[in-house]
């Protein structure tokens, strides 16, 4: 009997789970060094520094993690990210216990856990095509990004209490655990039958990535598409426990509602694409999306009133999430499977542009204060989408991709 949802589908329910454990240990992560950095320094341009170093640090490692996803299980590979991750956490709930935590060790935490999630990405995103195929792809990835949605509001107000009730150590130590779960999901998971490529040298096999990647002309939009959104848009995220602070002045339980009105946003965005989005719509998603994206964070960033900016904050979720699930399956679909994981290391590299834009409006914010540097940001999102418009449709359809030796006019 086919499937008629990922559900149905043995071993997609583990690869769920590892998904609501690794999104509720990365939203809790972002509300913790933030406010920790925050904390530390007083300063909103260190907390964009923070913000930076482990997307540098992402970034670096996105093209060896995609040839990772290619070459091992991605199971094991998504096993020795998860349990570094939590081992780290640990780690950092000691040494604030102890009073004996530094910005270097933030830092030097903030390196691990880029290098983790860089490798976990690609991994995850090719282990849900292994088990559910091209046809389901698209609503798995919505599921995977409601799993997020789901833990991000919960997530968010527990992180915050923690902060303003119990202290930051114990937020580590949640982190440490729910990595922990994650892991635990995929041990039990059967490793899928998928036939891997030859060994070839580390350049070799990385240049070959590139080379199919920038001579697709749908990947390669897609990839200047998200460096850009990455770059401008996500980045904004960083900027929110200032905003929480020193702009709308409502503390960690203040923070924590905002960051869980955006993952009403993202809850809701899952359910319409799961439910109501079709591959061959796929271009037009990103593209209106990543719009809606960017004129929603002008709003937010200039907004005055605390329930305003929970109402503004949600529509930011709500279409960064469009964007995002759509983005994720664009980049899979049509795709040669032994090129796969190196498709999506490039694109989980373009993550980490994210961070290095959080050190952007930081700096900004410094200079011009934090909501004209994010409502910049946001109209940045604006204008690079607009002129993907007359585009749209070229950016998802699967029949426009070429294989690795077929080169394509721009």
């Amino acid at each position: 009997m086919r499937a008629t949802t990922p559900f149905h589908v043995p071993g997609f329910r583990r690869l769920w789970l590892s998904s609501l454990c690794t999104s509720a240990a990365y939203t809790v992560e972002v509300l913790s060094h933030g406010w920790l950095v925050l904390v530390l320094t007083n300063s909103p341009f260190w907390v964009g520094v923070a913000v930076a170093v482990r997307g540098v640090s992402q970034t670096l490692c996105g093209i060896p993690a995609g040839l990772a996803a290619d070459r091992f299980d991605r199971r094991i590979v998504l096993l020795v990210t998860q349990t570094t991750a939590a081992a780290g956490g640990l780690v950092i709930a000691w040494l604030v216990f102890a009073h004996r935590i530094a910005l270097w060790q933030v830092f030097l935490y903030l390196v691990l856990v880029g290098c983790t999630t860089a490798m976990n990405r690609p991994a995850i995103n090719g282990l849900v095509y292994d088990v559910v195929g091209e046809g389901l792809l698209l609503t798995a990835s919505a599921y995977q990004f409601m799993a997020s949605s789901l833990v991000r509001v919960a997530g968010a107000l527990v992180g915050g209490v923690i902060i303003d009730r119990l202290g930051i150590a114990d937020n580590y130590i949640l982190i440490a655990l729910v990595y922990g779960g994650a892991a635990a999901a995929v041990g039990a998971l059967r490793r899928p039958a998928v036939a891997r490529p030859p060994h070839e040298p580390f350049g070799r096999a990385v240049a070959e990535g590139f080379r199919y990647a920038f001579r697709t002309a749908r990947l390669r939009r897609l990839l200047l598409l998200s460096l850009t959104i990455e770059g401008f848009g996500f980045s904004s995220n960083s900027m929110l426990p200032v905003m929480a602070r020193d702009v709308l002045r409502v503390g960690g339980i203040g923070l924590g509602n905002l960051v869980a009105m955006s993952g009403a946003g993202q809850f809701l965005a899952t359910m319409l694409v799961a439910r109501r989005v079709e591959l061959r719509h796929l271009g037009t998603v990103v593209v209106g999306a990543s719009i809606g994206f960017g004129a929603f964070i002008v709003l937010f960033a200039l907004s005055p009133w605390f329930a305003l900016s929970l109402v503004l904050i949600a529509v930011v979720g709500f279409m960064g999430t469009a964007y995002d699930t759509t983005m994720s399956t664009s980049f899979q679909v049509g795709v040669d499977d032994a090129m796969r994981g190196r498709v999506l290391g490039l694109y989980s590299a373009t993550f980490g542009l994210s961070s290095v834009g959080g050190l952007c409006i930081g700096a900004a914010a410094t200079v011009l204060g934090t909501p004209i540097a994010l409502a910049l940001s946001g109209a940045a999102v604006v204008a690079s989408s607009v002129g993907l418009i007359r585009r749209r449709h070229a950016l998802g359809r699967p029949d426009d991709t070429l294989t690795a030796g077929t080169a394509e006019s721009p």
